[in-house]
C-alpha cells in the first residue's frame, strides 16, 4: 500500500512541476510579446499582457509598464483602480498617494492634484525615512517642485542625518546648481562630521569637465561667503580646498597666506602649497610662496628650506619657462654663489652646484666656471653616485655645447658604462646614440636607439623613437643620408645656440633636396629656431607652412598645438589661438594634443 502511495505522490509531483514549468515558459513568453507590442505602439495589446504578468509577478518593473500603457491609451479610469488597488496592497507606502494623485494631473484635473500633492506632504510624519521616499515619489514624475518642498519641509524639523545631502543631490540632478553648493556648504558649516563627505561630493564636481558650471557656481559661492562670513573659517579652507583641487593657484597662494596668517600658521601651509606648485611647475607662484616663508624670518621652521628652495624655482623658471631678463639670470647667479658660500660644498649642496654650472654655461657663456664646477664636484665626498653621474652628464652637455664632441662623447660613455641597466646609464646611452646622429653615423645611432626604445623610463623610450624614426624616415632614394646629415648639423648648431648657421644649412637643404621627406622637419626646425630667438611672427608662420605643407605627417599636430599656444600667450591672438584649438579637435581626434586642445578652447568659450 505505502508502495502505490508513493507512486501515486511522485506522479502529482511530476505533474506539479510540469504545469510549473509550463507556466513559467508561458510568463516569459508574455513578456517577451508584451515588450514586442509596446515598442511597437501597441498599448492596448500590451496593456492586457501586462495586465497578467504584474498579477503573477507584482514587481515595480512591471507596474510601470502596465501604468504607462494605460497613461498612453489615456485610460485613467482603469488607472485609477489598478493605483488603488496597489495602494491597498502596499498600506505603508506613500508613493502610491502621490501616483492617485499623479493621475488626476494626466487626467487633465491638474488643480486638484496639486492640492492632494500638498495634503500629501503635510500628512508627512517626522520620519527621515518617509521624507526621503515620499520626495524620490514625486521626482520619478517629474514632479520636482514638490519634491524640493517635501525636503525642505523635513530638514526644517531637523531630522537626523539632516537632509541637506539628498536636497544637493535633487539640486544637481534638476540642473539648480546655486541651490545644489548652498546646501552642501549648509551641511558642512552645522555639522563638522559632514565635512569630509561633503567634500568627496564636491570633488566629483571639481575634477569633471564636463561639470564645469557646476564647479563655478562652488567658486562663486565660496567667494561670496568668505567674504560675508569672514568668522566662519571653514568657507576659507573651503575655498582654499577648491583652489588646489581645480588648480587654480593663484586663488590658492591668497587663501593659503591669508589662513597662515589668520591661524598663526608659521609658514606651514604655505611651505606646503609651495611644494604643489613646484610639481605643477608654477614656478613664478611658487616663488612668491617661497618669499612669504622668508619674510617671516629664521623663527619659521621653514626659513632655511624655503630659501634653498626658492632658488630651485627660480632657476625652473628660467629653464623651462624661458621667460626671463638678464638680470635676473645675473642676480640667480649670485644668489648661488651666497648660498654656497653659507653651505659649502658638499653632499647637500650638488644639485645647487650642478644648477649654477648650468646657468654659467648656457645662459652666461661662462664655460670654464662651470667646467670647473663639475670637475671639482667629482671629488666632493659621499656624494651619491646617482648626482656624480649626472654631473658627469651635463659635463659632456656643456662640451657638446662648446665644440668638444668627442670629449663629449666619451663622458657619455663612461657614465653608461658606470651606470648599466640604471635610469641615468640609459640617458647616458640615448646621449651617447644622439651624439653619433650629429656627426652622421646615422647606421650607428640608429642601433643604439633601437635597444632604448624598450627603456624602462617612459621619457627616454618616447626620445628614443622619435629619433629612430627621424633616422628611418628619412633615408634618401639612394640609400644616402646626405639631407639627414645636414639636418642633424642643424641640430647641434641650434643646440649650441648658433642659430644662424643653423638657419643657413636648414636653408641650403631646402635648395638641394627640393621635396626631400625631410622637408616639413626642416621647416618645424626652423620654425623652433624661431621661437629660440623670440621672432614669434616668423615662427607662425613656419608653424603654418609645416602643416599646410605635409597636413597628414607626423609634425602636423605638434605645428598647431607649437602655433595655438603662440597665438594664445605670446602674440595675443586668442581668436586665432581658439579656431586652431578648433581644428586640432576637429581634424586631429587622434593627436596626443586633444586634451590640451579641448580644455583650452572650453575655457575661450566661457
Amino acid at each position: 500500500m505505502s508502495f502505490y502511495k508513493s507512486h501515486i505522490s511522485l506522479l502529482f509531483a511530476s505533474i506539479f512541476i510540469l504545469f510549473a514549468g509550463s507556466a513559467f515558459a508561458q510568463t516569459e513568453v508574455d513578456e517577451q510579446l508584451a515588450l514586442q507590442f509596446y515598442q511597437n505602439k501597441e498599448y492596448d495589446k500590451a496593456a492586457d499582457l501586462y495586465q497578467n504578468i504584474y498579477d503573477a509577478k507584482p514587481t515595480p518593473f512591471y507596474y510601470d509598464y502596465y501604468l504607462n500603457c494605460l497613461f498612453e491609451l489615456q485610460d485613467y479610469k482603469r488607472a485609477k483602480k489598478f493605483v488603488a488597488k496597489v495602494a491597498r496592497q502596499n498600506p505603508k507606502n506613500i508613493k502610491y498617494k502621490v501616483e492617485e494623485a499623479y493621475i488626476l494631473q494626466r487626467s487633465g484635473n491638474t488643480s486638484k492634484a496639486e492640492k492632494n500633492y500638498n495634503k500629501i506632504i503635510k500628512s508627512a510624519d517626522d520620519n527621515r525615512r518617509q521624507y526621503v521616499e515620499l520626495s524620490e515619489a514625486f521626482a520619478a514624475r517629474n514632479l520636482n517642485a514638490f519634491a524640493v518642498k517635501t525636503l525642505i519641509k523635513g530638514k526644517k524639523k531637523r531630522i537626523e542625518p539632516p537632509l541637506n545631502m539628498e536636497l544637493a543631490l535633487l539640486y544637481y540632478k534638476i540642473g539648480n546648481d546655486e541651490n545644489m553648493v548652498k546646501e552642501y556648504l549648509d551641511l558642512a558649516v552645522s555639522y563638522d562630521k559632514y565635512i569630509d563627505v561633503v567634500k568627496s561630493r564636491l570633488q566629483l564636481i571639481i575634477t569633471d569637465p564636463a561639470k564645469d558650471k557646476s564647479s563655478e557656481a562652488l567658486r562663486t559661492e565660496l567667494l561670496r561667503r568668505t567674504q560675508k562670513y569672514k568668522n566662519e573659517t571653514i568657507y576659507s579652507e573651503l575655498l582654499y580646498w577648491y583652489s588646489v583641487q581645480k588648480k587654480d593657484f593663484e586663488l590658492a597662494l591668497i587663501q593659503a597666506k591669508a589662513l597662515d596668517v589668520q591661524f598663526r600658521e608659521n609658514g606651514e601651509r604655505v611651505f606646503n602649497l609651495a611644494n604643489i606648485l613646484m610639481s605643477n611647475k608654477e614656478w613664478a607662484l611658487a616663488v612668491d610662496a617661497y618669499n612669504f616663508i622668508i619674510d617671516i624670518g629664521p623663527e619659521s621652521i621653514f626659513y632655511m628650506n624655503a630659501e634653498m628652495r626658492i632658488l630651485d624655482a627660480k632657476f625652473n623658471k628660467i629653464i623651462e619657462d624661458e621667460n626671463y631678463t638678464q638680470e635676473e639670470i645675473l642676480s640667480l647667479e649670485g644668489d648661488y654663489k651666497m648660498q654656497l658660500r653659507v653651505f659649502g660644498k658638499n653632499a647637500g649642496t650638488s644639485q645647487m652646484i650642478m644648477n649654477l654650472a648650468k646657468l654659467q654655461a648656457f645662459y652666461l657663456s661662462d664655460l670654464e666656471s662651470a667646467k670647473e664646477l663639475l670637475s671639482e664636484l667629482q671629488n666632493i665626498p659621499n656624494i651619491s653616485k646617482k648626482h656624480k653621474a649626472e654631473a658627469k652628464l651635463q659635463l659632456g652637455d656643456i662640451k657638446l655645447f662648446s665644440g668638444e664632441k668627442w670629449s663629449a662623447s666619451l663622458l657619455y660613455k663612461q657614465v653608461e658604462k658606470e651606470n648599466k641597466n640604471e635610469p641615468t646609464g640609459y640617458l647616458a646611452k640615448f646621449k651617447a646614440a644622439q651624439f653619433y646622429y650629429y656627426v652622421g653615423e646615422m647606421e650607428w645611432a640608429k642601433s643604439q636607439l633601437d635597444v632604448l626604445r624598450g627603456a624602462t623610463s617612459k621619457l627616454i623610450a618616447n626620445n628614443s623613437m622619435e629619433l629612430y624614426l627621424l633616422i628611418q624616415e628619412n633615408i634618401s632614394a639612394d640609400s644616402s643620408y646626405d639631407a639627414l646629415s645636414m639636418y642633424a648639423q642643424a641640430d647641434l648648431l641650434q643646440y649650441q645656440k648658433k642659430y644662424d648657421l643653423a638657419n643657413m644649412k636648414l636653408d641650403t637643404i631646402l635648395n638641394i633636396f627640393p621635396h626631400h621627406p625631410i622637408t616639413d622637419d626642416v621647416y618645424f626646425k626652423k620654425a623652433m629656431i624661431a621661437m629660440d630667438e623670440k621672432k614669434f611672427l616668423i615662427a607662425d608662420s613656419l608653424f603654418e607652412l609645416t602643416a599646410d605643407y605635409n597636413p597628414f605627417g607626423p609634425l602636423a599636430d605638434n605645428s598647431l598645438i607649437e602655433r595655438a599656444r603662440l597665438n594664445d600667450f605670446s602674440l595675443n591672438n586668442k581668436a586665432k589661438a581658439k579656431e586652431i584649438y578648433q581644428k586640432i579637435l576637429l581634424d586631429y581626434p587622434g593627436s596626443l594634443f586633444t586634451v590640451e586642445a579641448r580644455k583650452r578652447y572650453r575655457e575661450m568659450e566661457k
